[in-house]
């Protein structure tokens, strides 16, 4: 059951009147505290663009079994599409990129891939600083997996690029991080601020 007063005699209401008398309290703490969140955000905050291309990997003929057999390879495409073979060719393009500056294994850990069940298709995903840079690095390894896959798969057939990336279709995927942590600012900073005028009150009866 809940008490109708704190630990030190202060009782709810005059609690809720404290704040109210010491608004200027709790408020400022609070923007402060979210002014910082903000800041923070801002701050570390790297925007993050995700852009795609597809390419199919196929032998080009009639046959129902060798189809099957590459809709069971694309999950091993899909590995070596993350490969130092192919993935290092898009590294040394992008270091010729003015601004670009991240590394092989960075570009690595940005890089994600996926097949539609029962196609051929290899959908690339990867991430830039902007939508340029995305939609860029996106068909940059595009075109690695079809220069390279043969070489390490011999048998691999035909590979086409048959979908290229663009930057106006670039997608922003941390554009809400700078509200989600001035909201937790703001939360936090009440709690603060809240807590702050209860300790004044206590102090000063």
């Amino acid at each position: 059951m809940m008490s109708n007063s704190t630990r030190d005699g202060l009782s709810f209401g005059e609690f809720l009147l404290a704040l109210g008398r010491y608004w200027y309290i709790w408020l400022v703490t609070a923007l402060i505290v979210t002014a910082g969140a903000f800041a923070w955000g801002k701050r570390t905050t790297v925007p993050t663009y995700s852009a795609s291309s597809t390419v199919m990997i196929y032998h080009p003929n009639n046959d129902p079994n060798q189809r099957n057999a590459d809709i069971l390879a694309m999950a091993s495409y899909r590995q070596l599409a993350k490969s130092n073979m192919i993935v290092q060719p898009v590294q040394e393009q992008l270091l010729k990129v003015k601004g670009y500056q991240g590394s092989i294994d960075t570009l690595t850990a940005g890089i994600s891939t996926s097949v539609a069940q029962n196609t051929l298709n290899l959908q690339l995903k990867v991430q830039g600083s902007s939508p340029k840079l995305a939609a860029q690095t996106a068909n940059l390894l595009a075109k690695s997996v079809q220069q390279h896959l043969p070489q390490l798969v011999p048998n691999t057939g035909s590979v086409q690029v048959v979908e290229q990336a663009a930057a106006k279709r670039s997608t922003l995927i941390n554009g809400n991080r700078v509200q989600k942590l001035t909201l937790g600012g703001l939360l936090f900073g009440l709690y603060l601020g809240v807590l702050a005028t209860f300790i004044y009150t206590a102090w000063r009866r």
